[in-house]
């Protein structure tokens, strides 16, 4: 497999304090026909000297700047640009492993007799701002059957899994084929900011037929931190966007082969924490208002709606929610779930 080019796609925004990290991961790969592109998104920080200073000593990097206009506008311009094989995107406040690449390509020319659509890994989620909190592995789990270090062959519907094990929703634990996403015109969703990266994934497995590889190691080190440079405050439209991307995907996996009533409970779960995420978002930006408030009123509403009701008996009755949490959301009363999720919060730390 040395003779298939792999681009990487790294967008940067103000990484010049965490980006040092990333690139040097990425061209220490022992897998080596690479090429490097980092989209500097309109950074006012001193990244793309740095990044400038690491495209001579290395020629497989490309650095391509824009005007400010997100990490999606970025991804799709990497996308443009790249003229690989296949195509593995990173942040630029993240490090993939090493021996990343090689593990893909390694996964590709085990079921080269087999249609895979991609092929995705493990994480370590790192939390450098609460030393409290230990770093955690995402993994297919040993309880399941399912040994450290394998590759498994998954189909399509365990992508509810995956989700449910934090593993389906980003696309920087994933390795792609470049050109099934130049032939269907796939890119990343400029208008919104939350839910991209798995708007993205369900846009590319509805454009590609086979199996869901995964390399069953923590490949990739998700780096937890107080300021991300590519993060995005909260949007007006991140509720709507949220519920049409979790409608959808929960669409796409009744459309599965082998689907079970697992795999749909494990979505709406995933649907209620999300939506519950949003309406936060939401009281924080109104919290000092009156209960009585429009915004307020309109978190109760949301709370007190037949689908999401409806959704979290359904959750509680397959026992994918805490009990204590069902009975503050069954409430109906946002602020009463709010102040023991914040109760909850300060105990853990």
């Amino acid at each position: 497999m040395d003779d298939k080019l792999v681009s990487i796609v790294m967008p940067t925004y103000n990484g010049s304090n965490y980006i040092d990290d990333s690139i040097k991961a990425l061209i220490n790969q022992t897998y080596k026909n690479l090429e490097i592109i980092i989209v500097d998104d309109g950074s006012t920080d001193s990244v793309i000297d740095i990044c400038e200073k690491y495209m001579i000593i290395d020629k497989r990097i490309r650095v391509i700047s824009t005007k400010n206009r997100g990490v999606s506008a970025a991804r799709n311009i990497g996308i443009s640009e790249a003229k690989g094989d296949y195509i593995v995107f990173v942040d630029d406040d993240d490090y993939p492993s090493e021996i990343l690449i090689e593990k893909y390509l390694d996964a590709y020319d085990q079921w080269k007799d087999k249609e895979v659509s991609l092929i995705t890994c493990g994480m370590t989620f790192k939390n450098t701002y609460n030393k409290r909190v230990n770093d955690k592995d995402y993994i297919l789990e040993s309880g399941r059957g399912y040994v450290k270090g394998e590759n498994y062959l998954l189909t399509r519907n365990y992508a509810a899994t995956l989700a449910w094990l934090k593993l389906f929703n980003f696309v920087t634990n994933k390795c792609y084929d470049l050109g099934i996403i130049k032939k269907a015109g796939i890119k990343f969703d400029e208008t919104i900011s939350v839910g991209e990266d798995l708007k993205f994934n369900i846009d590319y497995l509805e454009n590609s037929e086979g199996y869901i590889g995964m390399i069953n190691l923590p490949l990739y080190f998700y780096i937890k931190r107080k300021v991300d440079g590519l993060s995005v405050k909260y949007h007006s439209d991140d509720l709507k966007n949220t519920k049409e991307i979790y409608r959808r995907f929960i669409r796409w996996e009744n459309e599965q082969e082998d689907v079970t009533d697992d795999n749909i409970i494990v979505l709406k779960s995933l649907f209620i924490h999300d939506w519950t995420n949003r309406l936060t978002a939401i009281y924080q930006m109104h919290k000092g208002e009156s209960p009585l408030s429009c915004a307020k009123r309109s978190l109760n509403r949301e709370l007190r709606s037949r689908e999401f009701r409806t959704m979290l008996h359904e959750v509680r009755k397959a026992k994918k929610i805490r009990m204590f949490r069902y009975i503050c959301l069954r409430t109906g009363n946002y602020e009463v779930f709010f102040f023991f999720r914040r109760f909850y919060q300060f105990l853990k730390g």
